[in-house]
């Protein structure tokens, strides 16, 4: 497994390169201090980009596109000492498969990675809470509920789950999960999976007390 890291930090390098290891076996870690160093060395063909968005030269979400450009296949994820609520939501939707604070622990950012290797999308939910929130809001401006049973499956969608994952916690049948899935997309009226996630969090349905 290839793995990009951009990032001009040393003691941020040095911490990853002890984490990142633990992924898999033969893992191969390459290092570029900014956006501009990483698009020359894309001709290589990497497993996952690693990118922080405060870069010197090229920087944040433009050099975040540049990098998906010349390597669209290959998932990116940001890692940033920045928790605004703003940008987490931002590179998500512009393309990012996940976002991960640098003040993660090394499990957290293990459990992250290996959900985007696997096709997920991670999204902190402790930053994307609506802060005003105290109970999730299960009624939609139409009147039409969520279920106590499908709030459950919409946290397990939200961090990325396929629905396999959902049923075996939820000891559910992943046909019942489907049929719940397609429940919460009109509920939140979204087309996917990520954008259920966005959504949820912007209507305070996903709660800190949850995760």
């Amino acid at each position: 497994m290839k793995i990009l890291v951009v990032d001009d930090h040393p003691l941020f390098l040095e911490g990853i390169r002890t984490v990142l290891p633990q992924l898999g076996t033969d893992v191969s870690i390459q290092s570029s201090g900014s956006c501009e160093e990483a698009m020359s060395c894309l001709d290589e063909d990497f497993d996952l980009i690693l990118l922080d968005i405060n870069l010197p030269g090229m920087s944040g979400l433009e050099g975040m596109q540049q990098i998906r450009h010349q390597a669209p296949a290959t998932p990116l994820v940001v890692m940033s000492a920045s928790e605004d609520r703003n940008k987490v939501m931002q590179a998500i939707e512009q393309g990012a498969k996940g976002y991960i604070p640098k003040s993660s622990t090394p499990e957290i950012i293990l459990t992250a990675l290996q959900l985007v290797l696997s096709g997920g999308v991670y999204l902190p939910m402790a930053i994307l809470d609506t802060v005003n929130s105290s109970q999730s809001k299960t009624t939609n401006d139409e009147g039409q509920s969520l279920t106590p049973r499908q709030v459950d499956v919409l946290k397990l969608l939200a961090e990325g789950h396929s629905n396999k994952a959902i049923g075996n916690q939820l000891d559910m049948a992943e046909n019942t999960v489907r049929v719940h899935v397609s429940a919460i997309l009109r509920f939140l009226d979204v087309g996917n999976r990520t954008e259920a996630g966005l959504a949820a969090s912007r209507m305070g349905l996903i709660t800190e007390t949850e995760f």
